[in-house]
């Protein structure tokens, strides 16, 4: 019996086809091996520590040659990882946010002495009036709604956390400097005291998102530093931001900064006013010469929607207390008087 192969003669061009073929399969097949390979050695190797080098501003020496303490707890900066992350915020103010730094470093300037004042007050370290700008900018594009005022408070305090505040149709107590920081002062001390181990950090990160989620976090982590706990995304910036923006803020010479200092805030107050008809702010810019846009800056709490202060509201009288520029206060009570708006006091 006759045996024949029935398969086709291989021709060199046959095998040079197969050639250009089966050469780049292999050449495929010894890159990923290679790749894979050094993906094992690098996940093998141990981690470098960060090159703190590659950033364009370095932390001041005064900070450096001696423990860096804020908000009464000492900051790892000899921890490489927690000085990157300090460094990174120092650099993007600097840098990325130099015309915002401008706005908050002037923001600062007039409103500092009154935030200072509070938290003397009331025991609360003084690190904290570095933060109403930088909580303000970090939640101003946040996707829930930020609240109002410099210290963002979602709801005012009522008299049970020891201020009493208010909203209505003509004003908003949320935007008064003095007791919106009354407000949080009485707030991050309760954070504080219900947050195990007492961090000022992570009160402030609880303000941000929430006691629950803190608290939850240093469960899960069982820590109580903020530098070990991954933070959701906002706490996470928000407290390495108030330190940068703190230390810049300290340091400006040494970061070459030059702006033109604001004048403080300073204004009269007139308390105890009650009035017997609704006074406009029209009306006090007029008796003071100033512009209402001025009136209304010394007076946050007015709404530009109402701009007055109302005699009072459903049929009860109201007990004012009315901002008017300094050196005025005297003289805008005494043509409030001449012209009937207020209630005489009885002579005794």
């Amino acid at each position: 019996m006759l045996i024949t192969d029935k398969r086709l003669p291989r021709s060199p061009s046959m095998i040079v086809n197969c050639a250009f073929l089966i050469i780049p399969l292999v050449l495929v097949l010894i890159l990923c091996w290679e790749v894979i390979f050094q993906s094992i050695a690098i996940a093998a190797s141990p981690k470098s520590d960060p090159d703190l080098s590659c950033f364009r501003f370095q932390l001041p020496k005064s900070i450096l040659q001696k423990p860096f303490s804020f908000a009464d707890e000492v900051i790892p900066l000899n921890r490489p990882d927690v000085e990157t992350r300090i460094l990174s915020q120092v650099n993007f103010l600097l840098l990325d946010a130099r015309s915002v730094l401008g706005e908050w470093l002037a923001e600062r300037s007039r409103y500092a002495w009154i935030f200072e004042e509070v938290f003397q007050r009331e025991g609360i370290p003084r690190e904290f009036a570095y933060l109403a700008p930088v909580l303000s900018g970090l939640t101003r594009n946040a996707s829930k709604s930020p609240g109002a005022g410099v210290w963002v408070l979602e709801n005012s305090c009522s008299s049970s956390e020891g201020v009493e505040m208010s909203e209505d149709n003509w004003h908003d107590d949320r935007m008064d400097l003095e007791l919106s920081t009354r407000c949080f002062a009485s707030r991050i001390k309760t954070l504080r005291k219900d947050i195990t181990g007492g961090s000022w950090l992570l009160a402030a990160a609880a303000y941000v998102t929430s006691q629950k989620v803190i608290q939850d976090l240093q469960q899960r982590w069982d820590t109580n530093s903020y530098w070990d706990i991954p933070l959701p995304g906002s706490a996470e910036q928000l407290i390495v931001r108030w330190i940068a923006f703190s230390i810049i803020s300290s340091n400006k010479e040494v970061y070459g900064l030059r702006f033109e200092v604001q004048e403080p805030f300073i204004f009269d107050q007139i308390t105890g006013i009650v009035l017997t008809k609704d006074l406009q702010i029209a009306e006090i810019a007029r008796m003071t010469g100033v512009s209402p846009r001025e009136i209304l800056s010394i007076n946050p709490k007015i709404k530009i929607s109402a701009p007055l202060f109302p005699a009072g509201v459903g049929g009860k009288p109201l007990t004012h207390a009315i901002a008017a520029p300094k050196g005025q206060g005297r003289l805008l009570l005494d043509k409030l008087e001449k012209a009937g708006y207020v209630v005489p006091v009885p002579s005794n």
